[in-house]
């Protein structure tokens, strides 16, 4: 069991999963216990259950040689690491094949079949973008806001107190047919638990409008390089579905 893995998937699918989007509501209660307190009881089987992560990090697995639940795998999906180079378009076709064992519609399936992209980049962006936030689902719309409150977006904490921070934060915003990277001030309440040690200045991830994470500078760097590289690669995809 990789134990520093599950902490760092159990931080990034639990707001989603508090929210009722994603996995089973047994789902919260363990992935606190297990990176507040270290207890990973249940965890790997809860994250069995989400529809689209569970997939994505299946077939990272496969293509890589190493367990779905390895550091390097959940940390390529949720920020991005070298891994990705070993991607190529060929591969979508197992991502597709691991969607429809999981009972992912069999309509966006074949949808996803018929209009592959020209380069396939199994990160967290690209399920929000290419095949759309809340499409499996139905949880949300899929629109510029359910699209940036999706994301795993990063920021510099610039203000803080007990219960909120305020962030420089990056965003999404749309351009002339593509998405374009900007930065807003944005402020969230937050659980200290989450976040030991915080302190103004450091960087931390928003997912879902929940700060999860305290980012080490390597980790804001490939944050960022695979963002920018998911949107220059979904570059021509149109945004008529997400108004």
């Amino acid at each position: 069991m990789d134990k520093k893995a599950l902490q760092l998937a159990a931080r990034f699918a639990l707001p989603p999963n508090s929210l009722g989007f994603c996995g089973k509501d047994t789902a919260p209660e363990r992935f606190k216990q297990c990176f507040i307190h270290g207890e990973y009881t249940g965890v790997e089987e809860e994250i069995e259950k989400f529809i689209v992560l569970h997939p994505y990090i299946k077939t990272l697995g496969e293509i890589t040689g190493r367990s779905k639940f390895s550091y390097k795998v959940i940390e390529a999906y949720w920020l991005g690491n070298d891994l990705l180079k070993q991607i190529r378009p060929k591969h979508y076709l197992t991502l597709l094949r691991n969607f429809s064992e999981q009972d992912v519609p069999g309509w966006l399936i074949e949808e996803l079949r018929n209009n592959p992209p020209a380069r396939f980049i199994p990160h967290h962006l690209f399920q929000v973008l290419f095949v759309g936030v809340g499409r499996a689902s139905h949880a949300v719309p899929f629109n510029l806001e359910s699209i940036n409150n999706c994301m795993i977006r990063w920021g510099k904490v610039v203000e803080k107190n007990e219960q909120a921070l305020k962030l420089e934060l990056h965003s999404l915003k749309r351009g002339i047919n593509k998405y374009v990277l900007t930065k807003l001030t944005a402020s969230f309440s937050y659980n200290s638990e989450f976040l030991p040690g915080l302190k103004t200045g450091d960087v931390v991830a928003v997912h879902w409008q929940q700060p999860v994470k305290i980012l080490t500078n390597k980790e804001v760097k490939n944050l960022a390089y695979w963002t920018t590289e998911i949107l220059e690669a979904l570059e021509a995809v149109p945004l008529s579905e997400a108004q």
